[in-house]
């Protein structure tokens, strides 16, 4: 080893003086040709310039084309002889280099790579002009006490020829992304995200409404200008930012009869209640025609859009919300509504028959197991809060172990030409379920509901609000 260490130095050594050489002899020509300017750029001013501009070009460039050809000899002239070198090699490697050694040469040659590739792969640098914008940010996970909204976040530039760059018009607050600020997620965020999106800071949102501003080169269902709305899991980078860039299989045109504040509050709780109805439950989509459903928390995202859902598809629908609620509930086209404030709701449901599927939506607390007494023997309980994930409470041990089965789990999904945006939550969100409920809203068949407007600059009462019983519907933020 210590031969081949020697040989190697050897030749590095001597390609290093050529290059020495080469490089003084091109700052002398550097040098001389700066100094063929100067006097080129005195005699222009000079009374008698015009007698010798010509033989002053002509003996420039007769300089360069001598100069390049010296360059031209001098790169040529540098040879290695790469077939003496290697056989040498090989020599030194059959007499004197053990077959452990070789083994140990070539694990640290391929460890290295994988090391190095992985560091380019999540440290690169992307030399470009940086521009700020404003995005709301968890900075700690300690709850919403560590959310702001920041002016320094580094804009997003499109980097995917199936990227979309859109301009974000307005995004919802969901329940997730008050436990986003709290961890929720943060074992998932590291092993599926790369560069700065893999830890906090965290952009919350996990929808929106814009205006594509960009597209990437094999872009072919959008063009700059569309309006345009969208959901991403808990996991991936967040919405509620001025610019955020998606690929354009996650991006749907918006209900053209909506707002962006409206259009904002679709997209994904419209996904987490058709998920619920059409994968979680007994009910077939588009058919609940003699189903008694009970949606408890009505008055929630969710729950809105549930209601609307079942009772277009036929089911009949009985719904528990506070009682600030009720007229929005049979707005909506309830066809029974319960007070959470005013009655026992054991009591209450005791009165009815039992229920095909039973949705818990959050909103009021409540014993789940005492929601399943009134549910059908063959029937389905569904809830559609965030579930919780053991991943983000693992050690060090165990989470390692943990990464190497995502992975292997990642690596079976690539192999089978899996998106990975279909990993876990990301399952309940497809663009199928957005282009039905854009074209259901436009149908006016699907109500939006939207209980408050924010700006940015008032995150945290958002947050707090998105988590108050009595919220009706959507909470947004209006960039």
């Amino acid at each position: 080893m210590d031969e081949i260490y020697f040989r190697i130095t050897n030749h590095l050594e001597i390609l290093q003086v050529r290059g020495s050489l080469a490089i003084q002899q091109g700052q002398q020509w550097v040098s001389t040709l700066l100094t063929y300017c100067q006097r080129y750029i005195q005699e222009l001013f000079s009374d008698q310039h015009v007698q010798h501009m010509k033989d002053i070009i002509h003996n420039l460039i007769t300089y360069i084309k001598k100069s390049w050809e010296q360059l031209h000899f001098k790169y040529y002239s540098i040879h290695i002889n790469f077939t003496q070198f290697y056989q040498q090699l090989a020599a030194i490697c059959t007499n004197e280099v053990t077959r452990r050694e070789i083994i140990f040469c070539l694990a640290g040659i391929s460890i290295g790579t994988l090391i190095g590739y992985t560091i380019g792969r999540n440290w690169i640098y992307y030399s470009h002009h940086m521009h700020y914008i404003k995005a709301i940010t968890c900075h700690h996970y300690i709850g919403i006490e560590g959310v702001s909204m920041t002016d320094d976040a580094e804009m997003p530039t499109i980097r995917k020829s199936n990227d979309l760059l859109i301009q974000v018009k307005a995004a919802s607050v969901n329940v997730v992304d008050t436990k986003i600020c709290s961890g929720y997620s943060k074992a998932y965020r590291r092993l599926l995200n790369s560069g700065r999106h893999k830890d906090i800071p965290v952009i919350l949102g996990r929808d929106c409404s814009g205006i594509v501003i960009d597209i990437g080169q094999s872009v072919i269902n959008f063009d700059i200008g569309d309006e345009v709305f969208l959901a991403v899991p808990s996991w991936a980078p967040g919405t509620m930012a001025e610019y955020i860039t998606v690929p354009e299989t996650q991006v749907v045109k918006r209900p053209k009869r909506c707002t962006h504040e409206t259009a904002a509050s679709i997209p994904y709780s419209g996904c987490m209640a058709w998920d619920a109805l059409v994968n979680k439950s007994i009910i077939k989509e588009g058919n609940a025609k003699g189903q008694r459903v009970l949606i408890y928390g009505g008055n929630t995202p969710v729950g809105c859009i549930l209601i609307q859902l079942v009772k277009l598809w036929g089911g009949y629908v009985v719904t528990a919300s506070r009682q600030n609620a009720l007229p929005v509930m049979r707005a909506l086209g309830a066809d029974e509504v319960l007070s959470l404030n005013e009655s026992n709701i054991e009591k209450e449901l005791e009165l009815h028959d039992k229920f095909n599927a039973i949705f818990y939506t959050g909103g009021q607390l409540t014993e789940l197991h005492t929601l399943k007494k009134y549910l059908h023997p063959h029937g389905s309980f569904v809830t559609t809060m965030p579930e919780n994930l053991t991943s983000d409470s693992l050690g060090f041990i165990s989470g390692s172990i943990f990464a190497v089965c995502v992975r292997i789990q990642l690596l079976i999904q690539y192999i089978f030409g899996c998106n990975i945006h279909q990993w876990k939550e990301g399952s309940k969100i497809k663009v199928d379920y957005l282009q039905a409920l854009s074209e259901l809203t436009d149908a006016d068949e699907i109500q939006p509901v939207v209980d408050r407007v924010y700006t940015p600059h008032n995150i945290e009462e958002a947050l707090h609000h998105i988590l108050d019983p009595d919220a009706i519907g959507s909470t947004i933020i209006k960039f």
